[in-house]
């Protein structure tokens, strides 16, 4: 959405524990999580697991955190702790909440502020700068040989002569069109002069309303352009006026929100903020003010909580974020905070599809997540059987799980947005430097081991044998952050 900084995160981080743990009784012990616990040698194994993988100390901190939010989850279900009444299911998905509360305030804000005049179209339409174009697309292949480049601009040729005799342009667009245009009769949407590519830019601001152009050659192959009258584009610039009349009025209001409320971030926040992300479980009842403003302020564990919500990847980059930066970030944050308070003053609520298209969610993705794990079933959550006997059983299964992220059997499926933090919230939990640092030794011995196994002219031992090693099939059980898509400009498809 584009009024809240809101994005679903997939895991809480956990501060380490304290100097101390270096020498504590606990150093064969990575982590714990209610009453289970990961053991170094265990930790190691998960390491050493994923071919490729990188063995330092911020793998073995996350795989630690991992670990916690499924050991938490299985003992949830396993004890009948887990948050399933309408209250905690609001507490899991507040951001989900958060964020059609707010797009309900700001629409009702928008409706009111962001009226486009009748006329408002016509003028854009009558102007030289933003065009409302229809094509058709003939695709050609940029390797194509001449015979193939031949019979496409043919078939252009035949297209051409139908509409020059009278056709309906959308219908052949609708029918012809090799590009998503096609299920919107070839229109394309309003764009200024130079966002399309050169010979498409060309000619389509050559015609005259309702004119149709020749065929016309781009590096997408070849097209046939059409400027509709304006009336066959009224009602589509009139909405793409109101948008972006939205979207100006977004930005603005949101800054003028923030002066309105005499919004002023300390002087200490970037440094603040960096801190609270090192130890987000730690800082989330933090009551140290980030920002002021008129009528209350935002702290560190409100800012937390927004923080939970962006990707791993990103909040990874908060750290080395510069000042300026941080504070842009902690303003923004506030304003959006400042937008939900007013929906709540205005008594802005969820309608009850709504509300229920939340319930089925979260129990789709938990239902899921208890399948994937094999810890869904009556027999699994049986009252008759001690808790001590089924949270022991939440252990079993948490390996098996593991296991079978490791070999490559099943994929990493992330709990429901803040599930996780919710759950430590209620929960112990621990994370223990001495043994994060232990089970990284431990997965590089395992590593260097199977490397010198698998070196060229090294000594094969049975498949099976005592003592071997073989690297488990299949990627590492956490996301990975898909890489950029390369920019493009638009080609007029």
């Amino acid at each position: 959405m584009r009024r809240l900084l809101i994005a679903a995160g997939l895991l809480g981080i956990a501060g380490c524990s304290n100097f101390r743990d270096l020498f504590s009784a606990h150093a064969d012990v990575a982590a714990t999580a209610g009453a289970l616990e990961l053991k170094t040698d265990r930790l190691g194994q998960i390491l050493a697991g994923p071919k490729g993988a990188q063995l330092n100390r911020e793998a073995s901190e996350f795989v630690g955190n991992l670990w916690i939010d499924y050991a938490l989850f299985a003992q949830a279900v396993a004890t009948g702790k887990l948050p399933t009444d309408s209250a905690a299911v609001a507490e899991v998905f507040w951001p989900d909440i958060a964020d059609l509360r707010s797009r309900h305030w700001f629409d009702s804000l928008l409706a009111r502020r962001s009226q486009v005049s009748p006329s408002a179209a016509d003028s854009v339409y009558a102007g030289n700068q933003i065009r409302v174009f229809q094509h058709i697309l003939f695709r050609v292949d940029p390797n194509a040989v001449p015979e193939e480049r031949a019979a496409v601009h043919k078939q252009a040729e035949t297209a051409l002569t139908r509409l020059k005799g009278g056709a309906d342009f959308g219908a052949m667009a609708a029918q012809l069109s090799q590009d998503g245009s096609a299920q919107d009769q070839g229109f394309l949407p309003p764009k200024p002069r130079g966002a399309f590519v050169t010979a498409f830019d060309s000619a389509g601001w050559s015609l005259a309303p309702g004119a149709l152009s020749g065929i016309v050659e781009t590096p997408y192959g070849y097209h046939i352009i059409r400027r509709p009258p304006a009336a066959a584009v009224h009602e589509r610039l009139t909405a793409w006026l109101r948008e972006g009349a939205g979207v100006r009025l977004d930005s603005l209001y949101l800054d003028s929100l923030g002066i309105q409320r005499k919004v002023k971030i300390a002087s200490t926040a970037p440094a603040t903020i960096r801190a609270a992300v090192e130890d987000l479980d730690g800082s989330a009842t933090s009551k140290k003010a980030i920002a002021t403003y008129q009528g209350g302020e935002m702290t560190v564990g409100d800012i937390v909580k927004w923080i939970r919500q962006i990707p791993p990847a990103v909040v990874a980059q908060i750290k080395s974020a510069t000042d300026t930066q941080l504070v842009s970030f902690a303003r923004q944050v506030t304003n959006s905070e400042l937008l939900l308070r007013q929906a709540d003053s205005a008594h802005v609520t969820l309608t009850p599809a709504e509300w229920q298209q939340i319930r089925d969610q979260y129990r789709m993705q938990v239902d899921s997540l208890k399948a994937d794990m094999a810890i869904s079933g009556a027999d699994f959550a049986d009252t008759t059987v001690a808790a001590s006997e089924r949270v022991k059983v939440a252990g079993l299964k948490l390996d098996q799980y593991f296991d079978a992220l490791l070999a490559g059997k099943t994929r990493l499926r992330p709990l429901p947005s803040t599930l996780a933090a919710v759950l430590r919230s209620r929960m112990p939990h621990r994370l223990y430097e001495a043994g994060l640092a232990r089970g990284l030794e431990q997965a590089r011995a395992i590593r260097a081991k199977t490397d010198s196994t698998n070196a060229p002219g090294a000594p094969k031992g049975p498949a099976g044998a005592a003592g071997a090693v073989r690297p488990a099939p299949g990627g590492a059980p956490v996301p990975q952050a898909p890489a950029p898509a390369p920019a493009a400009r638009d080609s007029g498809k």
